[in-house]
């Protein structure tokens, strides 16, 4: 190559590079943006922490052999102006700076990934930070005090701001490879590797330290081209090769990954199902142009490079809204406007910029002009809009029907990939499709005698501090009970049908529904409508309090790996006697067992004869799972205790 085309070269990396810097400088203004003033200061406080190891300072490590130190970082009024807020007590530290600067330096970058920066950013956002080592220059030992300083740094942001931090410490040349080790249970790298560095590359905001190489490499070249563009580099020059780190070229993604990359979402969507739609839906896309369209995070580059098509453009552009865009085009072309329709509304819930409420002339955020734009765009009224905007307020039937369109969606998009991939081919370990199988047959597979899961995934929302429970007898001797949101006594009709959740033969299937899917708790108010002697609102609460203390609600993701490994055993036992028995009797006359097991399931079965079935694994099982049984108060309580025992032989304790 001569001079000249070396210089144009260099010319050529030069401008990208402003573009690329202009691009993450606006990531960065973008994420302060939208966090509170209370926040605000930690995005510069924590990089600093990672730089220094100090004993008056959160992450500190009592052993000189601490790794710490970040590559190219720099101490800056901005810094110091959010170092005084945080630890005002300490200005004379960070006045004479130069007693804690570190002497070397060990991390080579602090990069976020995910959310923040974007229209997806909110107050509940998790800050996931990859701190990117060179595992060759550090000592096993120096890896686990450095783990420990930031488990530290982790733990003080959470006790005393309430924020979510996530350091991953992330290897350079195993990234490189696309070797993502184990993550939250499962092996990340062995259901989709190269899917989940580019979401990274996609994502990615720069914090501190070098930047990945690959932003400078323009998103048509192949991976010979990128290692010879990387071997131009001169150090002294523009670009300067000390500033980057080579994580790995990304040409192509591998649709062998799709398979265990599907049931991933459709697992992540058991907790965080807007999220888990719009990758699904992410999946289903890439997989339907696979021979003509390049990956995501290749056409953002692409933008960012044109600088968006004039420069100084660049600081509009929005991963999260880019990825949206080639949704809702794909699937427009394909006339399913039932799913673009529910992915409109699941990317408005999910960025929550509340367009409804009024804002001060210039406060509006990116966020808010964005979402404006696309909800003019759609066509939206502002009646819609509010409607999405007080969520909090809905009722528990429209969270329902919400959740079963996003569950539905889920459900079809994988079949439609499922019909389209050879599962033979797909990079999957078979642990990892024996857990997540496992885990999806719990929380969407339907078993007689089993306490369903909701399938709502909105936390908190569904949960109803006023419950309303309802006898209706049948022209056949046999009964109903309903239980309805809020106060319903004495009502009937429309009233009825609009409040009610679930019904049931007996009030105790209710209450394990309810408490299973975090709609009652100890704090709920019950009303019991005529007709439902001899049980109380008292007879409810305790019997929801011991449900409580011995099956939990339960979050399928955290259930253990070691779990789903193994085979099926019952967890705890609980069996009720005699609930809606008039209370004089002393025969044991109703009988109903509760138990859970380890794959997270639920079971209610009527009939004293269920234990006889069950008594291989509760009697000759080590360890033998704990049986209780409830019985509601009354004088005959303990007689009825003993009857029951002599019945069953089984062992047995009495719950107070």
């Amino acid at each position: 190559m001569t001079s000249q085309q070396t210089l144009t070269v260099n010319q050529n990396l030069t401008i990208r590079l402003l573009r690329v810097l202009r691009y993450n400088k606006a990531r960065i203004e973008r994420s302060l943006s939208l966090l509170s003033e209370q926040h605000r200061p930690l995005f510069h406080v924590l990089p600093f922490l990672l730089h220094v190891n100090h004993p008056d300072l959160p992450g500190y490590i009592e052993d000189d052999n601490t790794p710490h130190g970040l590559n190219n970082y720099s101490y800056r009024d901005q810094i110091k102006f959010a170092l005084l807020e945080v630890f005002p007590h300490l200005q004379g530290l960070f006045d004479d700076i130069r007693q804690l600067w570190p002497r070397s330096r060990s991390i080579d970058a602090l990069v976020l990934m995910g959310s923040i920066g974007t229209i997806a950013q909110s107050t509940d956002s998790d800050f996931d930070y990859w701190v990117c080592i060179n595992s060759k220059l550090l000592t096993p030992e120096a890896q686990v005090l450095l783990q420990e300083k930031l488990t530290a740094i982790e733990q003080w942001a959470a006790t005393e701001y309430g924020i979510e931090i996530h350091f991953f410490l992330s290897d350079i040349e195993q990234v490189k490879a696309c070797d993502f080790g184990v993550a939250e249970g499962e092996s990340a790298g062995s259901a989709q590797a190269v899917l989940l560095k580019a979401e990274f590359y996609t994502t990615n905001i720069v914090v501190a330290g070098k930047a990945p190489f690959w932003w400078l490499v323009p998103e048509t070249f192949s991976e010979q081209q990128y290692y010879s563009l990387m071997q131009q580099l001169n150090e002294g020059n523009s670009p300067d090769p000390n500033w980057f780190m080579d994580l790995g070229h990304l040409e192509k993604l591998d649709p062998n990954e799709l398979f265990g990359a599907a049931i991933w979402q459709l697992g992540k969507a058991m907790d965080s199902p807007f999220k888990s739609v719009l990758k699904m839906a992410k999946l289903e896309v890439f997989l339907e142009n696979l021979e003509d369209e390049q990956p995501l995070c290749n056409l953002l580059k692409k933008r960012v490079h044109n600088g968006d098509e004039a420069p100084g453009s660049v600081a509009i552009i929005d991963p999260y809204a880019l990825m949206f865009d080639q949704l809702i085009q794909h699937y427009e072309s394909e006339e399913q406007y039932d799913a673009v329709n529910l992915l409109r509304e699941c990317l408005y819930i999910k960025c929550a910029p509340k367009l409804s409420y009024p804002v001060k002339e210039g406060q509006a955020t990116f966020k808010r002009r964005i979402m404006a734009g696309y909800a003019k765009q759609w066509g939206w009224i502002r009646s819609e809009i509010r409607h999405l905007d007080d969520l909090d307020e809905w009722s528990f039937q429209e969270l329902v029907q919400l959740s079963r369109r996003i569950h539905r969606f889920l459900i079809q998009c994988y079949r439609r990939m499922s019909s389209k991939l050879s599962t033979g081919q797909q990079l999957v370990s078979k642990e990892d499709m024996t857990v997540i199988g496992r885990r999806l047959d719990t929380f969407y597979s339907r078993k007689e005698n089993k306490v369903e899961f909701l399938r709502s995934g909105f936390d908190n929302r569904v949960y109803c501090p006023q419950v309303t429970f309802k006898l209706t007898k049948k022209k056949n001797n046999k009964v109903v009970w309903s239980a309805h949101s809020g106060d319903l006594m004495g009502q009937y009709g429309e009233a009825l049908a609009e409040t009610r959740m679930i019904q049931f033969p007996s009030p105790i299937r209710l209450v394990m529904w309810g408490v299973s899917n975090r709609i009652m708790n100890e704090e709920t108010r019950f009303f019991l409508d005529y007709d439902t002697d001899p049980l109380t609102e008292n007879d409810v609460h305790n019997l929801i309090k011991h449900t409580l203390e011995l099956f939990p609600p339960v979050k399928i993701n955290a259930l253990p790996r070691e779990n789903l490994l193994s085979p099926q055993q019952i967890k705890t036992c609980m069996v009720v006697v005699n609930f809606t028995t008039p209370r004089p009797r002393v025969s044991v006359d109703e009988v109903w067992v509760v138990y859970s097991t380890t794959w997270g399931e639920m079971f209610v079965v009527e009939g004293i004869e269920a234990l006889d079935a069950m008594w291989f694994e509760l009697q000759e099982v080590t360890p033998r799972p704990p049986c209780y049984v409830h019985i509601p108060q009354c004088k005959h309580k303990k007689y009825l205790f003993e009857k029951f025992t002599e019945k069953t032989e089984l062992p047995f304790k009495l719950l107070d």
